[in-house]
């Protein structure tokens, strides 16, 4: 009686050691059990697909079988007869999603967001939406807007008074917004008047700056990270990763491609730019500058007084003493204009195909 009592109580505490049971779904292998006693070898099984690779120590160093099922390690760890997705014990943590040849399995968060446990393999950062604006960096300052105008004496008031076509008369020297006393006509006695050509407005703007491409921006970003270990136990075409939420779980797959299996499928997506544009250097265009409120004043006798105010494209006939002759009034201020030509392209490179459960 004492022995069979010593058996069952030792029966009882391995049933109790042997039920307590923790499980990996952060993409770790299964944990190694208890040795045996007939000296067996430690085996590492692996499983290798285009989503990843995973390896694990599923048995203990004689052969035994694990306490826990590593659900990402493509081994019956636990020795139920069941393998990863399709052991029960990790339908908790893990899930089968289809696995397309060449595509790589992983979740999709925020560019700034990390990537959760399970899924840290590697981060590959997704664009679309590439923009990049023309040439940036050129400045220009308007210039006092300048007024200039033909004048023109005549010898005689009765040929001044003739002269209705707006023909005759001598042309004088040129003529600016100060005056300096000096007579128009060179000091002569003689004269009969002056008429004022059409005004030339002179406009020039400075160049300031260099001109340089607009930056380049994406409209969407996205971080795609993929799964650190990928098991097995699911139905053809399909793999077990782990259960992730609320990121969404996803296949990347370089260039174009089909997603068959999957609800949502993005090709839109790039890992890069090329950028080939180069400016012309700045310059600048004046406009909208006048001279409509200028006009020829003429003085009397060397001095700059206002004796007779003559309009462009018009005529002032009687007689002045030696009048010096200038503009007044002021001109309307011209507005610049920046000029650079964009040449070469800005292209995204790397297109991916995003293949989403949601």
């Amino acid at each position: 009686m004492m022995g069979f009592r010593g058996l069952t109580i030792a029966a009882l505490v391995c049933l109790s050691a042997c039920s307590v049971q923790e499980r990996d779904f952060q993409g770790a292998g299964g944990a190694g059990g208890s040795g045996g006693t007939d000296g067996g070898t430690t085996t590492d099984a692996s499983s290798t697909t285009g989503t990843g690779t995973s390896t694990s120590t599923s048995t203990s160093a004689t052969g035994g079988c694990a306490p826990v099922e590593g659900c990402f390690d493509g081994v019956d760890d636990d020795c139920d007869g069941f393998t990863d997705c399709a052991d029960p014990d990790c339908a908790e943590g893990a899930v089968c999603v289809r696995a397309p040849v060449n595509f790589e399995l992983g979740v999709v968060v925020g560019e700034a967001e990390p990537c959760p446990d399970g899924f840290t393999a590697d981060e590959t950062l997704l664009f679309r939406g590439l923009s990049g604006s023309g040439c940036e960096g050129c400045g220009c300052t308007p210039n006092p807007t300048g007024c200039a105008v033909d004048l023109y004496l005549y010898a005689s008031q009765s040929q001044c008074e003739g002269d209705d076509a707006l023909a005759l008369g001598t042309r004088a020297a040129p003529i600016g917004f100060e005056c300096d006393g000096t007579p128009i006509n060179n000091g002569a006695v003689e004269w009969g008047g002056a008429r004022a050509g059409l005004f030339d407005v002179i406009q020039t703007c400075t160049v300031t700056g260099t001109a340089i491409p607009g930056p380049a921006e994406w409209a969407e970003s996205r971080k795609f990270c993929r799964a650190t270990s990928v098991g097995e136990g699911c139905g053809a075409g399909e793999a077990c990763v782990p259960r992730q939420a609320p990121a969404t779980q996803c296949a990347l797959v370089s260039g174009s491609a089909t997603c068959s299996g999957y609800a949502r499928r993005e090709s839109d997506w790039f890992q890069g730019y090329r950028d080939t544009r180069t400016c012309s250097s700045c310059s600048c265009t004046a406009s909208g500058g006048d001279c409509n409120n200028v006009r020829v004043q003429l003085g009397n006798d060397y001095s700059c007084s206002r004796h007779a105010s003559i309009g462009q494209g018009s005529r002032y006939c009687g007689y002045a003493y030696s009048p010096p002759a200038y503009l007044v009034g002021e001109p309307t201020p011209s507005r610049c204009t920046t000029r650079t030509t964009l040449s070469g392209s800005l292209d995204p490179t790397g297109q991916s195909t995003l293949c989403c459960v949601e």
